[in-house]
Formats: structure tokens, sequence, C-alpha cells
């Protein structure tokens, strides 16, 4: 095998061209490069920043509002709203921002004077959940909330069962999506399959060990006590309610045809 001293000169020159150094020039164009890129990152970083922390003022309010246990009026909605629209300006897809901005949406259309109004938030509410769930697919407080929203709107369709679905599927643990999703699940029971029967008799269930006074609240507001009185779990807080149920069930159907209570 002939050695680099025996192959011929443009053999040798091509083996020395391929170990040259590159050019001072190109070095410099990616140090600078590199430079642009870190600054852009570096910026884009302190946009979500700012635009988180707006978020979580207005969040805050929202949560001032719960711990009250009550609706927020218009007045404090607007001032919430100002927080969020000035997050969505830094960043006009964050989900985080366009989830809270639906909630004060549904804020808005519980605290409306005008069926008009009402009719407007929830239909823009409707719209932030379905935005914000192409950044966050997998969040089922987003699924439930597009569920209620779609129930508001009464459109009881397929895009409501999947989002019932899905939310009970992604948070079977998650207290607030239990919540949501069987007041909604409830008031659209007779356009359920009985696998996503079956799905809510397990939430219900599974409600019982995290709050289970709430639970048992939607579930009378629907008269629908007959799902719960068969689950050992809610005998202590529902046992009352369901013997009572019980017993004017009983004695309706002794009475005698034409008879009144």
């Amino acid at each position: 095998m002939r050695s680099e001293r025996s192959a011929p000169p443009a053999a040798k020159n091509a083996a020395r061209a391929s170990h040259r150094k590159p050019a001072p020039g190109c070095g410099r164009a990616a140090y600078f490069l590199l430079f642009i890129f870190l600054a852009i990152a570096a910026a884009q970083s302190a946009r979500l920043g700012v635009a988180g922390l707006f978020t979580q003022l207005g969040q805050l309010e929202i949560d001032r509002w719960a711990s009250l246990s009550r609706s927020p009026n218009l007045a404090e909605v607007k001032r919430s709203e100002r927080f969020i629209s000035d997050s969505l300006g830094y960043a006009a897809d964050n989900p985080w921002a366009l989830e809270t901005a639906g909630a004060l949406d549904l804020a808005k259309m519980r605290a409306s004077k005008t069926p008009r109004e009402a009719l407007a938030a929830t239909k823009d509410a409707h719209s932030k959940f379905r935005q914000a769930l192409r950044q966050r697919p997998t969040s089922p407080f987003l699924w439930a909330n597009l569920a209620l929203t779609k129930l508001y709107l009464n459109e009881i369709d397929g895009e409501l069962l999947a989002a019932l679905r899905l939310a009970n599927e992604l948070g079977p643990w998650e207290p607030t999506v239990q919540q949501t999703a069987l007041f909604v699940g409830l008031a659209v029971w007779q356009e359920l399959d009985t696998g996503l029967r079956e799905t809510f008799m397990q939430a219900i269930e599974r409600g019982a060990l995290r709050d289970p006074q709430k639970m048992l609240e939607i579930v009378k507001s629907y008269r629908r006590l007959d799902l719960i009185c068969g689950i050992g779990k809610y005998e202590v807080i529902a046992g009352p309610d369901c013997r009572k149920a019980t017993a004017a069930a009983n004695s309706g159907e002794l009475m005698k045809p034409g008879q009144h209570q």
C-alpha cells in the first residue's frame, strides 16, 4: 500500500485541503448568528414572563371571588379582564391566559342583565377555550369548560359529548373537573350512551373521596338522588335524603289512581 509520501501531488494537495481550518470570517458569522438566536430566545422568555405575571394577577382576582363564595359583579370582571388583556398583548396564544379569559367570559355571562350580552359572552368563552385547547389538548379543565359553554349555548352535539369524555379521561381525580363535567352530564343525560353514563357513575363514586358534599348538591339539583343512594360512601351525608326519597316513591306507588298527596 502506498503511503501519503508516495501519493501523487494532486492527492497530497487534496488531503491538505481537507484539514484546513475554517476561515476566520466563517467563525465570526457563526458566533453572530448564535448571539442573535440567544437574544431572540431571551426576548421571548421575557415576553412570556410578563404575560404570565399579568395572567397571575387576573387569576388572583378570580381566586378572591371564589374565597368569598359569591359571583363577581361586572366591575370586578372588567378589572380582571384588563390584566388578561395585557397578558394576551404580550403572548396572544398563551393557553393559561386564554383559559382565564374564557372563565372571565363565563363570569360576565352570569353577571349580565341582558340575554344578548350573556349569549355573546358565552360564545367568546367557547372560542377562547377552543383556542387554548390547540395549545393544551390534554387539559381536563379546558375540556370540562368547553362542554359547559356548549351546554349554555344549547349545542348538544358530538363536540359536547367528546369534551365530556375527554374531561373524565384526562382528569378523573380533579374535583373541579368532576363537578363541572357532572353538572353538564346530568343536563344531557338522555343523550349519553351506556359507556359514558357508566363513566359518570364512576366519577360520582370517586367524587365521594374529595368533595362529596358538592357532588351531592349537583345530583340533588337535578333530582337524581338515585345515582348516589346506592353508593355506600355517601351514606353519611345522603342517607336522610335517600330515605326520604325512597319513602316518597313508595308512597306514590301505593296510592290509588286519582289520589293526591
